[in-house]
């Protein structure tokens, strides 16, 4: 429970980073914003269900998400 806690709250905060860096040209904003979503979908299984139909429209992004995604918990999508 402590763990998705931990994984919203910082998947917020990297979604909001990315915002301000498609905003702001000093901060890169594709990255961060990559990263919350990532966060989320290990606590949500909204975002999950989401990430599935993207795995379905762009399978090379995709990949790249969930490398990321194993690196940070080893946890496969279905």
């Amino acid at each position: 429970m402590v763990k998705r806690s931990f994984y919203f709250v910082g998947g917020i905060v990297f979604i909001f980073l990315g915002i301000i860096g498609f905003l702001l040209p000093i901060i890169p904003g594709f990255i961060p914003f990559i990263i919350g979503v990532v966060m989320l979908s290990r606590s949500s299984k909204t975002i999950r269900g989401y990430m599935l139909r993207i795995k379905a429209r762009y399978p090379k992004q995709f990949e790249k998400m969930h490398e990321l995604r194993e690196k940070m918990g080893r946890h496969r999508f279905k």
